[in-house]
């Protein structure tokens, strides 16, 4: 894991003014990978003594994303969210405006261009704050207004289309309900309750729903029902007719489950490998013992069940909180707290591959306090697990491990003790895109802090040239996109002196170039001044035209061959003293038109031609070099007719030059 750098963000600062104060320490991410940037101790909210709760962050893939906390505002809760674009947080934006009524339980989820929906209840209703890219404003909808309604949860996918759960009243006392939205659009409520039983308790209490959102516009939705998990798929507005039971077939250590509860899910790409996690709760020998289980939701059947806590029946210790986290090809990781000890468990998933053994995250021997763990992951080898840790002494911090894909790092600490005691109990929660950036967020004092690993910019290249040389003293010099996610500048340099900086991956240079052949270079920085520098390229100038100059000879007469002298060079301008002459194009060829319509001709030094008839023609001689400017030579040339009286020849020599 990267070493941190900490340093504090004032409140009224943005993002951007305070990266200076962050000291950049780097790790190897993986094998292969880029060092990245650790940053510690960045506020988002606060100071502010109205903070309440922070419900969670997610970061969407093209790295933009959002934080949903709860605060008290004219003495009711209510419902803020701050986004993340190009890399800054935004201020505070309370999105349940107009609603009087207290607000609660908000969660956030956010799609590639800025998209962002948050869910929430209100006095038994469920409100959908929608934000369809970051340069629009908010949309509200109440996608349940008939009372009696909590516990939403929201996942937007890659293909713009989200899922929203929830539960209301319905037979047997709770319904699982679920509304559908595409491209930002209204949610539509699927007509139906996807309870497995119309007349059993369904998504109550710690059976409250989850949902995922594939990359194939599938949603999994998984949820507490009478003692049981149950897990069905959607389709937009079609339920799957197939509702799996994940407590069947949950046995571990040879003894099946009695219950089950607190579901998570874990969805990838391909809806038909989505990680399931919950609590089972088992009879060993007359005692209750509760252990995490994760299975894979395989197709319509469950796979078999594994064990999160790495511990035994015979320990006489269970584990609780289920929590799960994987990115698009299946890797990822499960956790689990140990009910006794409070110590963190992670599985490792390898894809679609059997997971492997549990391992211990946090390096405690016990706490007497729960430790909030959450994992994230952003690609198969950049994966994080993020705590509270509570010493002998009752202060609290936040801690993190970075998981490479093969082993998990040294445990470090994320949090900034000058900014407060953590409160993980009150909100903490990571989220990561695609580029391997991740953010952790927590509760801390009065604000909400973040720590971040931000990638460096990605490789990127020149773009192919002409070999040739450019008719142009400003050319357009141009360059592949770097992968970075959180805003982007590139600094452009010709021959050692930079001459502009750039968000674009293009440039025309304004100060016109001298001739010859320059080596310019683009180097990327990232807002935290992380920078990648580009192999150089070359563009070769040349704007002047040739020099020409010719000459006829022979008799200027009808059926006599006349010669053409051609002298055509493509000079550079006068260096300055000392200087080395510049690199030239060079003559490309050169093209006489003798002025009679007949066939032009391409000469080298030399060309010969014989006028049909006498009379008076222009002999236009145009030279190219080989970055295309050009230079035309002429010369007037009259043929005459031999003399009658004295039989004698006519002679005219002359020459011209370029015109």
């Amino acid at each position: 894991m990267p070493r941190i750098a900490r340093h504090r963000q004032l409140p009224a600062r943005p993002l951007a003014a305070v990266l200076a104060a962050a000291l950049l320490a780097a790790a190897l991410l993986g094998t292969g990978s880029a060092r990245a940037g650790q940053y510690g101790g960045e506020v988002v909210v606060g100071p502010l003594a109205t903070l309440k709760s922070l419900g969670n962050v997610d970061i969407a893939p093209d790295g933009t994303g959002a934080i949903v906390y709860t605060v008290e505002d004219g003495g009711a809760d209510h419902i803020f969210v701050s986004r993340l674009v190009n890399g800054v947080w935004s201020g505070p934006e309370r999105v349940d405006g107009g609603l009087g009524s207290p607000s609660s339980q908000p969660y956030v989820s956010a799609a590639d261009g800025g998209r962002v929906s948050v869910v929430f209840a209100n006095g038994g209703s469920i409100v959908a704050a929608t934000r369809a890219s970051s340069a629009t404003g908010w949309s509200s909808q109440v996608v349940w207004n008939a009372g009696g309604a909590s516990d939403p949860h929201v996942d937007l996918s890659v293909n713009r289309k989200g899922y929203l759960a929830f539960t209301a009243p319905g037979g047997g006392g709770h319904d699982v309900r679920v509304a559908y939205s595409r491209d930002a659009g209204p949610w539509t409520l699927i007509p139906t309750a996807f309870d497995a039983d119309g007349n059993a308790d369904a998504g109550a209490g710690n059976g409250r729903p989850r949902v995922g959102a594939s990359a194939d516009g599938v949603a999994v939705v998984a949820w507490g029902e009478a003692g049981r998990v149950r897990v069905r798929r959607a389709v937009g507005t079609r339920p799957s007719v197939v509702v799996a039971d994940a407590l069947a077939g949950g046995g571990i250590e040879g003894v099946e489950p009695g219950a089950a509860d607190l579901p998570e899910v874990g969805i990838q790409d391909d809806d038909s490998f989505t990680g399931i996690a919950f609590r089972a709760v088992y009879s060993v020998n007359g005692a209750v013992r509760s252990r995490v289980v994760f299975r894979r939701l395989r197709g319509s059947r469950l796979e078999n069940a594994v064990s999160v806590d790495g511990g035994n029946f015979g320990t006489g210790q269970g584990s609780v909180t289920p929590r799960i986290s994987n990115g698009g090809i299946g890797q990822g990781i499960v956790l689990a707290a140990n009910d006794t000890t409070n110590i963190s468990f992670a599985l490792p998933l390898r894809a679609d591959l059997t997971p492997t053994a549990p391992v211990q995250v946090d390096s405690i021997a016990q706490s007497a306090r729960p430790t909030f763990a959450v994992p994230v992951t952003a690609t198969p080898l950049k994966m994080l697990v993020a705590w509270q840790f509570t010493g002998a002494d009752g202060a609290t911090d936040v801690r993190g491990r970075f998981f490479n894909g093969r082993d998990f790092e040294p445990e470090q600490v994320l949090s900034v003790p000058a900014l407060g005691a953590t409160d993980a109990a009150r909100g903490l929660d990571a989220a990561a895109d695609d580029n391997g950036d991740i953010v952790v967020a927590w509760l801390q004092g009065a604000s909400i802090a973040v720590s971040t690993i931000d990638q460096p910019p990605g490789p990127f290249a020149p773009k192919a040239r002409p070999a040739s040389f450019e008719r142009t003293d400003r050319p357009v010099l141009e360059w592949t996109r770097s992968r970075e996610a959180w805003g982007a500048a590139y600094k452009v340099t010709v021959d050692g002196a930079e001459v502009a900086t750039t968000p674009r991956t293009s440039l025309r240079v304004r100060t016109p170039l001298p001739q010859g052949v320059h080596s310019w270079q683009v180097t990327v920085a990232d807002r935290r001044g992380q920078t990648f520098a580009a192999k150089a390229g070359t563009v070769r100038v040349d704007t002047v035209a040739p020099t020409a100059t010719l000459r006829v000879s022979g008799a200027r007469r009808p059926e006599t061959t006349l010669r053409l002298a051609l002298r055509a060079q493509d000079l550079a301008p006068k260096p300055a003293k000392g200087a080395k002459p510049a690199e030239t194009s060079g003559v490309a060829d050169a093209v006489v038109d003798w002025g009679d319509r007949t066939r032009r001709e391409r000469i080298r030094t030399v060309g010969q031609h014989a006028y049909a008839r006498a009379g008076r023609y222009t002999v236009t001689v145009t030279v190219t070099d080989k970055a295309g400017n050009r230079t035309v030579a002429r010369q007037l040339l009259k043929i005459a007719a031999p003399s009658r009286g004295r039989g004698g020849r006519g002679r005219s020599r002359g020459d011209a030059s370029a015109a």
